[in-house]
C-alpha cells in the first residue's frame, strides 16, 4: 500500500491540492464542531465522499463495477455508499419502476 507523502510526491499537482485541502481543513473542522460536535469525522467524510463517487460514477458513464475498481472498492461496497449517501435511487424506489412491479400497480 502506497503511503500519502508518496503519492503526493509522485505529483507536484497533487502535492498542491493536498496543501490545500490542509489549509481548508481548519475552518472545515470548525464549522463542523459548531454543528455537529460528535460526528466531525463522519460528516467530513461525507463531504468529501459524495462528490467524489458523483464524479467517478460520471466518468465511467454510470457503470458501477468500473467506478468502483477506479476506487479501488468492491462493487458492492460503493452500491451501498451511493445509497447512503442518495446517489442511487433505494432498492424500493428501483424496484417500484420495474415493468412487473408497475404491472402489479396499475
Amino acid at each position: 500500500m502506497m503511503s500519502e507523502e508518496a503519492v503526493s510526491q509522485d505529483s507536484p499537482e497533487l502535492s498542491a491540492l493536498a496543501r490545500l485541502i490542509a489549509e481548508v481543513v481548519p475552518q472545515l473542522v470548525e464549522q463542523l464542531v459548531a454543528l455537529r460536535p460528535n460526528r466531525v469525522h463522519r460528516e467530513a467524510l461525507v463531504l468529501l465522499e459524495r462528490p467524489l463517487l458523483a464524479h467517478v460514477l460520471g466518468l465511467a458513464r454510470g457503470n458501477q463495477l468500473r467506478a468502483a475498481r477506479m476506487l479501488g472498492l468492491n462493487r458492492n461496497t460503493l452500491r451501498k455508499r451511493c445509497r447512503l449517501l442518495q446517489l442511487l435511487p433505494s432498492r424500493s424506489t428501483r424496484r417500484a419502476g420495474t415493468p412487473a412491479a408497475q404491472a402489479r400497480l396499475g
